[in-house]
């Protein structure tokens, strides 16, 4: 049970409202993860990406907040911008960002890409660009996490099961049924991981045959995939 008012442990973030990251304030509430300093290098990457690139689509797979989103919208313009969440509540503290950073997004409510599949929501071979904080903390990990992370919402946090890989499994399979939909003209996905799976990372990617590396985050640790699928 999350108790605010007896702990010394609750996130200031919380209590405040907001969040500082990449520059900018986000709202943040007890229904989304608190943005984390690492996580300002897989924005980078992105803005680096689409800045030679230039996709068509970007979309934010499990996107929360919206920080890293918009993080990315502050930097460079894509013309068509989608953003996914399995919580309602975390959606609506996203909405919340959007319409203080001024953007425009579209806000899906889903499981990581199945709304793609039940409704045709791009054309075909557009250039897309997934980026993507799935939760990957795996069970025996939960003892070990500092008592302020213990506020934040489970959903974004854990992925109940040995190797907390298994979300992003889920996703890569739901990839290929995405490309056969929309045929994009290339699709390249950012994302971040545990600092303790990029083994399982390369064995599961070696398996589709895709183009993939990992690059760092600014304390030197391999914490992010880089993957181009077409």
């Amino acid at each position: 049970m999350k108790t605010k008012n007896h702990s010394s442990h609750y996130p200031e973030e919380y209590t405040r409202g907001w969040v500082e990251f990449f520059y900018q304030r986000f709202v943040v509430s007890e229904s989304t993860l608190i943005p984390r300093l690492e996580t300002e290098s897989l924005v980078r990457e992105a803005i680096a990406f689409a800045r030679i690139n230039k996709p068509d689509i970007c979309i934010d797979i499990g996107t929360g907040s919206w920080a890293i989103v918009l993080s990315l919208l502050s930097a460079i313009h894509i013309p068509h911008v989608y953003a996914t969440d399995i919580s309602k509540n975390a959606l609506t503290v996203a909405q919340r960002n959007m319409e203080n950073h001024g953007k425009n997004i579209t806000l899906i409510t889903g499981d990581l890409l199945e709304q793609f599949f039940e409704n045709t929501l791009l054309e075909n071979n557009k250039s897309i660009l997934l980026v993507t904080n799935l939760p990957y903390i795996k069970q025996d990990d939960w003892e070990h996490m500092s008592e302020d992370t213990k506020y934040e919402p489970m959903l974004a946090l854990f992925w109940w099961t040995n190797t907390g890989f298994e979300l992003y499994e889920k996703l890569f399979l739901q990839v290929n049924t995405f490309i056969e939909k929309y045929t994009p003209s290339n699709l390249t996905i950012l994302a971040e991981m545990g600092e303790d799976q990029k083994d399982i990372a390369t064995h599961i990617l070696k398996s589709y045959g895709w183009e993939f590396s990992f690059f760092q985050d600014l304390r030197a640790i391999e914490r992010f995939m880089r993957i181009k699928i077409r």
